[in-house]
């Protein structure tokens, strides 16, 4: 009885076992990428895209039209906030480590098995605390 159960566990992790397309075997099974880099590439132009238009707010408040509290914008007075400022250059440094990650996870994952994605869930979360917890 030992000796069946012995050679059943030993069974169970060769079960799991699949070849993959190039050959080579592997313990989970994977599956090519379904993001190429040229969705990637298209995610990083439209952000790009939105950039711009953040970078035109806050030349205006470089260039001096900054907002007052008794000088608020309005259709006449195209003026821009600190605040505001301030919170796009953030989102910005953030978007942009955010895309590098991306196109690194990309590049370096052709296949996807569970471990990859399981790293990049765990790096996901690990900048989604660090976003909350202020540290970025």
């Amino acid at each position: 009885m030992k000796k069946i159960l012995i050679v059943l566990a030993l069974c169970v992790p060769l079960g799991a076992c699949v070849t993959n397309s190039d050959g080579t075997v592997s313990l989970l099974p994977t599956i090519n990428n379904p993001v190429s880099i040229s969705d990637y590439a298209s995610v990083a132009a439209t952000y790009k895209i939105a950039q711009s238009g953040a970078d035109v707010y806050i030349q205006r408040y470089r260039d001096g039209f900054r907002c007052t509290k008794t000088n608020l914008e309005n259709v006449t007075n195209l003026c821009s906030r600190r605040s505001i400022v301030i919170a796009l250059q953030s989102a910005d440094r953030k978007a942009i480590i955010a895309l590098g990650k991306a196109r690194v996870f990309i590049i370096n994952n052709p296949t996807l098995d569970a471990s990859s994605l399981i790293s990049a869930a765990s790096s996901a979360v690990s900048a989604f605390y660090a976003i909350q917890q202020g540290n970025v």
